[in-house]
């Protein structure tokens, strides 16, 4: 397999999204790498914008979150980004 085919293999990527008075907000998506931006938009008010970060999650982080494929969740709070409710 070559690594442009892991590239867009299914996972949990990390998406800022900044609204339309400027402020930044942090999304994870499990998606491929191609698609992650534009589900994040989809969710999102119309204007706003969305930047793929190349951050990655930890094991203990994506356990927690439990994301369905195609599932987008807000994470922003920078202090504790993984909260279970």
């Amino acid at each position: 397999m070559h690594n442009g085919d892991m590239a867009d293999a299914p996972s949990v990527h990390l998406v800022r999204v900044t609204t339309d008075d400027r402020a930044h907000q942090l999304w994870a998506v499990a998606s491929s790498r191609a698609q992650a931006v534009t589900l994040v938009l989809n969710a999102v008010p119309e204007g706003w914008t969305a930047a793929l970060l190349s951050n990655r999650l930890k094991p203990e982080e994506l356990e927690i979150l439990n994301l369905r494929p195609g599932e987008v969740r807000e994470i922003t709070n920078p202090s504790d980004p993984i909260k279970s409710r």
